[in-house]
């Protein structure tokens, strides 16, 4: 199935709904430039600003025709090429071609040549090592970059460029990613006669620190520890002062992370000599203790870690969080004596009053023992001391404790502090998410809201009303949460704003479009919302679209984009309108014209991926209106840019599949796709298709079973099943799944459909069932003629 679907919301970050558009940090760039000079090598005999070979003058002699004995017969080979022999040759034909372009020095051709070919023959190293350096040429930082990573995985050979790599890789957030290529580096850096230098020693200590973030304890701490022996004889690893001092940099947080990381990992004696040089770099007496309870603990040594951690208590210190105080209860479970703990902690509270991680600790430990009338106080004293900022941990604690005992009055007046100083019950985290799920506890508190209102409506703020209102549309009770919200506005003037947009778009995740229009309209008509905002246009035009007023959402796209001339998605959302509405011309010319303004530009993160948006939709376009070479031609484009882009390798091998062509590669694409999200039907009915298209029935039975098996499958996929099932054999079951697709494709509305899988069904009934097995590939029989009708382009 074709999985893309342009999104409502692009990805993209919002400052409530100022947008912030990326930029090239100066960071990156310099990064960049130094991968792309690690990869270009030895100048080429094409580089980009050289000029081509110059040509001989003249013409060229003539060539007289070739006199032949016998005369010309076709060649007739031995056996048809295997589709992986004519994906080969194919690649090879493109890469002549990247070679030709760039000879003509038209770079871009080129590029795009040695990108296919690379993608119809991924053990195409050469086109790998030719595509990073030229893109690199051609500004094209991080198209070159993604191609970068792909050639080190593929073919590591330099251990430099590999870290360079993981570094970037490890700046964008992938920490897996840039894990294995450090892996290699180091495995490159050892196979070397070279002993280990700074560089190696430096790499061993990021890859401890990444693996400690992974929560790859042992992993991490063999590499602290490669770090803690070279730093004890930096001579044998080359390390000069300043070297030393870089690695150890501030000695109490490096030789703490080198701690935790034994600790965790089982090697309790490396970790209290690593704690004791942490505090050689910088005395703390509470780090220690705790530091020193901790060993202990590992040492199965409680009695020893109690009296550390007493001493602990009694300084009063706090500077550890609340880590001291799970200990504490570990240990005196372990002595036995846990039923000692809530009466110690108590004591200890009461000596050291302004102790806020021990005053939280034991609030929730009294709140999990169900001594509530206890943990309540604890929390709201936490909460009135701190006025100002109170502490979020208490507000959730409270707001616990109130829901368990169901008190929906006092619920609302610490859901009303909390939502009046944020907006949203977003922060509550789960506590938030409990509490709506409980639909009883979340109506009572409706309830009490609207009672306060209609009592004394003084006696309600503006944060209780807007609480309320945010549970009713929780609850997906519209006419009280409008009511609520119209209450909301009336107890604070100075915040329509803020409550309209979180009005307005709550309603529209909820799926509640045309309120949502009328809110955000609302906004602009009062002049509550800015009128020169962007943001607000582009979100109102969604909404219209959604609610079926087309014209009015276009005209709202085009003020959001007069609004915000430099950027491709305001631009983009008049076509994104029309595309929805189905009015496929004008949405194809608004994404051309789109291209056309914004696609050479390579210097923006935002820019590229709308692009690839745009090209996902034409893609969409042409395969609804059958045209599939310009559907997969649109496809390719983004692969070219985005080699791993996961719903682009699916959706071309999706329509090569379809259509009965580069099966094998089809096949491996959307396993790749697959292997990324697993959890994506789309991607599965996919890999289902090919292995049928392939041949390979009962491995394609067995895939689109599981695709079918979700809450109310798509008819396509069913259609898929069916047709599976026939060539399997099974017939029975076939006629089953056609029936039920018909089904899906009738409540769709989708008639050519549903045409198409009644004569299935009618051929598939007009025939005896066959044996279980008896089905073959090469068949004749009607019920394969009925399979190959599965051969529909809609998706």
């Amino acid at each position: 199935m074709k999985a893309h679907e342009v999104a409502m919301f692009p990805r993209w970050k919002t400052s409530g709904f100022g947008l912030s558009t990326p930029g090239l940090r100066c960071a990156r760039l310099a990064l960049l430039a130094v991968i792309a000079i690690g990869l270009m090598g030895p100048p080429r005999s094409a580089v980009l600003g050289h000029e081509p070979a110059p040509q001989t003058a003249g013409k060229p002699p003539a060539v007289e025709s070739l006199q032949l004995d016998d005369p010309l017969e076709p060649f007739v080979p031995l056996r048809p090429r295997t589709g992986r022999e004519e994906d080969h040759i194919r690649a090879l034909a493109l890469f002549a071609a990247a070679r030709v372009a760039e000879q003509k020095q038209d770079y871009d051709t080129a590029l795009r040549s040695y990108q296919r070919a690379y993608r119809f023959d991924p053990n195409a190293l050469a086109a790998l090592r030719e595509i990073v350096p030229l893109a690199f040429n051609l500004d094209r930082q991080e198209e070159g970059v993604r191609y970068a990573l792909i050639l080190a995985e593929r073919d590591p050979t330099d251990p430099a460029m590999l870290r360079r790599l993981a570094i970037y890789l490890t700046e964008d957030g992938d920490v897996e990613r840039a894990l294995a290529l450090y892996e290699k580096s180091v495995a490159l850096s050892e196979a070397a006669p070279e002993k280990p230098s700074a560089n190696t020693v430096m790499t061993w200590l990021e890859m401890g620190r990444l693996y400690f973030v992974a929560k790859k304890f042992d992993q991490a701490a063999r590499y602290f520890a490669k770090v803690n022996e070279a730093l004890e004889n930096p001579k044998e690893f080359q390390l000069s002062p300043p070297a030393v001092a870089a690695l150890v940099n501030k000695g109490e947080l490096t030789y703490q992370l080198f701690g935790e990381s034994f600790l965790e990992a089982g090697r309790p004696d490396e970790a209290l000599a690593a704690f004791e040089k942490v505090n050689a770099a910088k005395a703390d007496e509470a780090r220690h203790l705790y530091n020193q309870a901790r060993v202990d603990a590992r040492h199965k040594q409680p009695a020893q870690a109690l009296d550390k951690l007493e001493k602990y208590l009694a300084a009063h210190h706090a500077s550890q969080g609340t880590g001291p105080y799970d200990l504490y209860a570990d240990v005196l479970a372990e002595l036995g004596q846990d039923n000692q703990l809530l009466d110690r902690l108590e004591k200890h509270r009461a000596a050291d009053s302004e102790n806020l991680p021990l005053a939280y600790f034991l609030a929730e430990r009294c709140r999990k023992a169900d001594q509530l009338d206890k943990a309540a106080p604890i929390y709201a004293a936490l909460i009135n001391e701190r006025k100002e900022r109170p502490p979020l941990e208490a507000i959730i604690g409270l707001v616990q404790v109130y829901h368990q005992q169901k008190d929906a009055t006092k619920l609302l007046a610490v859901l009303g502090d909390s939502v009046g100083r944020a907006g949203s019950l977003a922060p509550l985290g789960e506590a938030g998410k409990n509490l709506l799920a409980d639909a009883q506890t979340a109506r009572a508190i409706v309830a009490a809201a609207k009672q306060q209102l209609a009592d004394d409506a003084a006696k309600i703020d503006y944060g209780q009303r807007l609480a309320a209102a945010l549970v009713a549309l929780g609850l997906a009770d519209f006419d009280a949460a409008q009511s609520l919200f119209d209450a909301a506005l009336e107890a604070d003037k100075s915040k329509p704003s803020e409550v309209l947009v979180n009005w307005g778009l709550e309603l529209f995740m909820a799926n509640q479009y045309d309120r949502a229009a009328k809110v955000l309209e609302r906004g602009l008509n009062e002049k509550a919302l800015p009128e020169d905002n962007p943001a607000i246009y582009y979100y109102l035009a969604g909404a219209l679209e959604m609610s079926g007023r087309t014209d009015e959402a276009i005209e709202r796209a085009r003020r959001a984009a007069e609004l915000r001339k430099d950027s491709p998605r305001f631009a983009g959302r008049d076509a994104w309108i029309q595309f929805h509405a189905k009015r496929y011309d004008a949405a194809r010319q608004g994404y051309l014209k789109l291209l056309q303004e914004y696609d050479k530009k390579h210097d923006s993160a935002e820019v590229r991926e709308a692009m690839r948006d745009a090209r996902l939709v034409l893609s969409n376009i042409s395969a609804i209106e059958g045209n599939l070479s310009e559907a997969e031609e649109w496809l390719e484009q983004v692969l070219d840019e985005f080699p791993e882009d996961l719903g682009a390798l699916n959706d071309l091998g999706y329509l090569w599949a379809d259509a009965g062509k580069h099966l094998e590669r089809a096949l491996e694409m959307i396993q790749v796709a697959v292997a990324g999200d697993s959890k994506n039907m789309a991607y599965r009915d996919s890999l289902g298709w090919v292995l049928f298209r392939l041949g390979k029935y009962p491995e394609a039975v067995a895939e689109l079973k599981v695709v079918a098996s979700a809450p109310d499958p798509d008819g396509v996929i069913l259609d898929h099943l069916a047709d599976a099932l026939l060539k399997s054999g099974d017939q029975a079951a076939a006629v089953e799944a056609w029936k039920r697709a018909l089904a899906a494709f009738e409540k769709a509305s989708e008639t050519d459909k549903a045409r198409q899988v009644r004569d299935k069904l009618k051929q598939a009934e007009s025939v005896p069932p066959a044996k279980p097995g008896a089905a073959d590939s090469k068949s004749n029989e009607p019920q394969d003629k009925a399979a190959e009708q599965a051969r529909e382009t809609s998706k």
